[in-house]
């Protein structure tokens, strides 16, 4: 069987592989993505990314934060937290969308990170939503997130892929 759409591209976002190496379901990887989106816990991954003794991003287009959980909460807290997340962003020439930009995996489509045939990850468990744009997305927890962000990589597992066959004709209608 010829390869599948996920593992064509994990296969173009694999990171150490031999050329001509092929990707198939089940292999362990090195993954270099796209982009990896934080939103509101970019803030609980920025110490993270500095308990791990990082000092600098890998490569400050890869992330991308988009601010969208928790934005009615006006505590002096959460808004301290937005703003050290925004310096954090500023300090290292991140994109950064302030709360009431837009649901983060919207902005992500809409402001062109997630294209047809990228692989693009993100701590949120709705990230494999990606797919609608013919994209792999896959969420990450935020300890692996502060780990692309110094590094650029991190490991995957390429998931397994069924294949369905319909058989007959849809009603009319």
């Amino acid at each position: 069987m010829g390869l599948t759409l996920v593992e064509k591209i994990a296969g173009r976002h694999a990171d150490g592989l031999d050329p001509g190496t092929v990707v198939r379901s089940g292999d362990f990887i090195s993954i270099r993505p796209r982009h990896v989106m934080t939103h509101d816990n970019t803030g609980a991954v920025i110490p993270k990314f500095k308990q791990i003794g990082a000092t600098a991003v890998a490569d400050s287009a890869q992330p991308v934060f988009a601010i969208d959980h928790d934005i009615q909460n006006t505590s002096p807290e959460n808004l301290a937290k937005y703003a050290k997340i925004e310096a954090f962003a500023c300090e290292h020439g991140i994109d950064f969308y302030p709360p009431g930009t837009g649901i983060s995996h919207q902005v992500m489509v809409e402001q062109g990170y997630v294209v047809p045939g990228s692989m693009v990850v993100a701590s949120d468990s709705h990230s494999n939503l990606y797919g609608a744009a013919a994209a792999l997305g896959t969420p990450v927890v935020r300890t692996d997130a502060a780990c692309i962000w110094a590094t650029g990589v991190t490991w995957w597992q390429v998931p397994p892929v069924a294949k369905m066959v319909l058989k007959g004709s849809l009603s009319p209608g």
